[in-house]
């Protein structure tokens, strides 16, 4: 019988994250949860058969509600989970899963065996990786100053982020700790931040680049470019691979990635589930 419950002990949390890492791209969401520093914001459960640790799932609270992210290998799981998220009371909640595992496309997702809940496409991302070591240095000298971001920047950027969300152009997510991890820069003009870039994520191996946003009027200027560029080369002094998910409609970022150097290598899917109001 498979159970799952929450980790009790960085041992358990070990024991998860090494089944995790044995298909780190694949699990690379849950993987980001479990690793320091969004750990702090995240639940994070074992999955446990005949007395031994298999694998894990997460809860996320980076967004507006929870993101749940399943173990697609461990389909024998997803009954104990959703008894979990029963037991939690989570009735409404995001949802992402890979259309590839194990090199073949998924036939079955979690959302089409919960007839209790409403189930509604959000999006679909592509998943790029750089795949060379070697990318361009670009000459920056032209553009405004890019920087790594400091704590004491926390309130500028919660304004700049505010400002985007209030125009409806934030994607992703923004919190604080972000700026504990390795790579977060803003881009700024007369004391203006007008761009900023870092990492959603951070794993052992692998970098999730996010938050990549320069201001309107500042665009068409390769300041996007710069940006991701830095980011990657730090990724890639930290003997980690950059990753990175971008809307498969969003053409412009997508040929900016893959002029960079990045290529696909799976496609994420991202659904909200909301239980069905009894009559």
């Amino acid at each position: 019988m498979i159970t799952t419950s929450p980790v009790t002990s960085n041992q358990e949390t070990s024991q998860v994250m090494s089944t995790l890492l044995k298909d780190i791209f694949t699990n690379q969401l849950i993987i980001g949860d479990i690793h320091a520093p969004m750990n702090k914001i995240s639940d994070i459960y074992k999955i446990v058969e005949d007395n031994n640790i298999i694998g894990g799932w997460s809860v996320f609270h980076g967004f507006d509600i929870p993101t749940i992210i399943f173990p697609p290998h461990l389909r024998e799981s997803w009954p104990a989970i959703k008894n979990m998220i029963r037991i939690r009371q989570i009735d409404d909640f995001n949802l992402s899963f890979p259309y590839i595992v194990n090199e073949k496309t998924v036939e079955e997702y979690p959302w089409t065996i919960w007839p209790e809940y409403d189930a509604t496409h959000l999006f679909t991302d592509n998943a790029m990786r750089l795949v060379d070591k070697e990318i361009e240095v670009m000459d920056v000298s032209d553009l405004p100053k890019i920087r790594a971001a400091q704590s004491e920047d926390i309130p500028r950027l919660n304004l700049f982020f505010e400002e985007l969300e209030n125009r409806g152009e934030m994607s992703g997510f923004w919190n604080p700790i972000q700026l504990e991890m390795d790579s977060f820069v803003i881009v700024e003009d007369e004391g203006k931040i007008i761009g900023v870039g870092g990492t959603h994520f951070e794993t052992p191996f692998t970098m999730q680049l996010g938050n990549i946003h320069v201001l309107k009027d500042y665009r068409k200027r390769g300041i996007g470019t710069a940006i991701t560029t830095a980011i990657a080369l730090g990724s890639i002094k930290s003997q980690r691979v950059p990753t990175l998910f971008v809307n498969e409609n969003n053409e412009n970022a997508i040929n900016m990635y893959s002029k960079i150097g990045f290529k696909p290598y799976n496609k994420f899917i991202f659904y909200n589930m909301k239980r069905k109001l009894l009559d």
